[in-house]
Parts: structure tokens; sequence; C-alpha cells
């Protein structure tokens, strides 16, 4: 199948506040997990977190998690302006002819002023609430409104909806559903998400170290990540450099547990495959292999598994990283922040190494990146992911013939 070019990138992290910024500080080893001191003592103090302050923003000590503040939305925008910006697209006069399309992926939209209302209407019933003000597509439609768009989509599958969004943006412009596609995914720490981990014991009160014999659980973050899409046609008729290409989706489900994936790795590995097998790719052609690496002890050893048997005897001469020991676990922002890492991998040929990992669990026998970046000629990236409920999700990057230039 044909693929799309990627023409403007953008990111918010706990890195800084521009994509450069994120693979700047990922090339750097720097984590930006840290104990917020206005947690302490309270229930929701669960170990080191990964918060963001926006532009403007004194530094983010845990007090913005708990208010009622819309930030998902500001923080959607922030990074989908920079990835118009890039992409030439950022006034509306550039974008008057196009068709454009919204895909957003969020495990939670707008969820804290939402609580903060029924919180209000528990304590006065006559407190007015309106539903339609707050939810999970709430940032996705605010940004659709102002750009415009002829279409506009929310996907919510857990922690792989960034990379279902990429795949269904795909299809819309296989398709010629849209010119140019904006997708993105956003997360943002409050308590109702900060509590779940807790309960499901999956928050680590240590630093999150991906793959290693240590590792305890995550670290939970918050960001933002947009790429812009179109055709290769559309771009270079526009004067717009081709950054990288996405060229293959895959999905799948293993309906193995509510929370905990398949020991076995079978779904992740169905997901992989298919995302090969929609790039029309084979397997020795994968480069390096940006994993969902989230420092669980179930989900490692699962995600392990399936690369190994993916790869076979190649397993352990394909990189591996995992970028959440830097960034946090951002849910449903993850898969786009990895697509925007691995664009910048591509162009670069510097894969970053996991951050926390120290001593890799022996069981695992994969290459992975430690201890500094890499440099590592990269044509073909494989990003994978998992959720909640059994859901895995994969897509493939590929370089463009103006990939590697790196002047420009």
């Amino acid at each position: 199948m044909s693929g799309v070019a990627i023409t403007g990138l953008g990111a918010l992290t706990g890195l800084g506040q521009t994509s450069s910024a994120l693979f700047a500080g990922l090339l750097a080893g720097r984590s930006a997990a840290k104990c917020l001191p206005a947690l302490a003592g309270t229930p929701l103090d669960v170990g080191p977190l990964v918060a963001v302050s926006l532009p403007g923003e004194d530094n983010h000590d845990g007090q913005q998690l708990l208010s009622a503040r819309p930030r998902a939305t500001e923080f959607l925008r922030h990074a989908a302006h920079e990835a118009l910006a890039q992409a030439g697209l950022l006034d509306k006069a550039s974008r008057a002819s196009l068709r454009i399309g919204v895909c957003i992926a969020t495990t939670l939209g707008e969820k804290a002023p939402w609580l903060a209302a029924l919180a209000a209407l528990h304590k006065d019933p006559s407190s007015p609430v309106s539903p339609i003000e707050f939810g999970c597509a709430l940032p996705a439609e605010r940004l659709a409104r102002e750009l415009q768009a002829s279409r506009v989509r929310v996907i919510s599958t857990a922690c792989c909806s960034s990379n279902s969004a990429l795949g269904l943006s795909l299809n819309w412009l296989r398709n010629d559903l849209c010119d140019v596609v904006l997708c993105g995914g956003v997360d943002v720490l409050q308590p109702f998400v900060v509590s779940g981990f807790r309960l499901l014991r999956a928050q680590s009160p240590d630093i999150c170290r991906p793959f290693d014999l240590r590792r305890s659980g995550v670290n939970l973050g918050e960001a933002a990540a947009c790429v812009v899409l179109e055709s290769d046609r559309l771009a270079r008729s526009r004067g717009q450099h081709i950054l990288a290409r996405l060229v293959g989706a895959g999905l799948s489900q293993d309906a193995h547990h509510m929370t905990a994936p398949d020991p076995q790795g079978r779904g992740a590995l169905l997901a992989m495959q298919r995302a090969l097998s929609d790039a029309q790719l084979p397997i020795d052609a994968i480069d390096f292999v940006s994993s969902h690496g989230t420092g669980t002890p179930f989900n490692d050893q699962m995600e392990a598994r399936a690369i190994k048997l993916l790869f076979g005897d190649r397993c352990d001469r394909v990189p591996v990283n995992s970028i959440k020991g830097s960034v946090g676990h951002t849910l449903g922002a993850a898969g786009v922040l990895e697509a925007v890492m691995a664009t910048h991998v591509i162009r670069s040929h510097q894969i970053p190494a996991t951050v926390g990992l120290e001593q890799p669990d022996p069981s695992f026998a994969l290459d992975l990146v430690m201890g500094a970046p890499r440099s590592h000629p990269v044509r073909h990236v494989l990003s994978t992911t998992s959720g909640f409920g059994g859901e895995n999700a994969s897509v493939v990057l590929a370089a463009s013939d103006e990939a590697g230039d790196r002047s420009r």
C-alpha cells in the first residue's frame, strides 16, 4: 500500500516545548520525572511523575494537577501550532482550498474540569453541570473548529490510541477523504488517572526502568504531540520538505485480560506483522524498533517476547529503545510522540538511549540501546504500542528521498 508524507512535527513534553527540544533531551539522556512538592503527603504522592509547564507558566510543582483548568486543550493546541507552522499551514489562507482532517488520540480528554463539576454537584445537587462542555472529545473539537476541519475523529483505545489514530489518518489519505490530516495525541495528569494507576500498582515508586531487571512500573507523564500528514504529491506541489513517511499500520486485540497483556506477546506480534504487511515490507527492512517499553514487569516481558518472535535469529541485532524513562508514560500521546522521535531518528541516524535502563533483564536477549545514543543508519522504524483491554497498535515509518539531507 502507498504511504504518506510527514511534513510537520510538534511536541510539548517534560523535556521542552518543541519537537526539537524533545529529541535533544532524549539524546542527552535526560529524565523529566520527579516527585511533585504539591502532592507530598496526599494520596496522589505516588512517586516520580513527568509534569509539563505551558509557556508562561511557573515551574510545575504539582498544583496544576489538582486544578480544573482545561489543560489538555491548551497542550494540544500548542503542539498542533508547531506542527502546522513547520508544514506551512498555520495561517488560514494556506489551508483555504484544502480538506483538513483532524484525528486526535486521548484516553481522558478534559477529564479534570468534568471531575470538578461532578464534585461540585455532589456537594450541591443544584449545581449546573453540562456534560457537553467537558469530556474526551473537547480538545479535538475545539482544534477542528479553529482549523475549519471537514473531518474529525477522536480515538480512545487506551495506551495505543496514538498509533490507532495514525493508522486511521493513513487510511483517510489513502482513500482521498482528506488532503491533509493533523494527527495528534494528548493527555494530562489529573487525580483520576494517577489514582487509577496507583490502585493497579502499576506506578513505580522509583524511576521508570524499561527492560531493566529492577523495573517496577511506570512514571506517568503528560504531553501532547502532533504530526502533519499529506500525500507526497501535495507536499511537493506546496514546496514542503518531506521529513519522513508513514507507510503502514496494524491493529490487533488479544482479549487476554482487562489490564494485563497476553504474556506470550501474540497480540503485539500480530499488530507488528499487520503493520509490516500493510507497508509491504519484509521483516529484514526494519532498522530500529521504538517499543512501548513501559517498565512494568508484565509489559516488558510480553513485548520482548513479541519482538523476538518477529525477528527470530535477528532479534539481538535490531536496535530497540523506549522513551518512557525520559518523558514518562504519556498514555494517549505516547505513539505520536514516538513518531516524532522516529522522524528525528530517520533524519539524524541517531537513536536515543533508554533512560533508566542499567541492568537489562538477561531473559530478553534484545539489542537494547542504553547508556548513550547510538549512531545507526535507519530507513525504516517499527513503533509498537499496547493498551488495557488487550489493544495493540503498530505503525511503520520510512525515510523519504529528502530524509538524509541533514541541512534541511
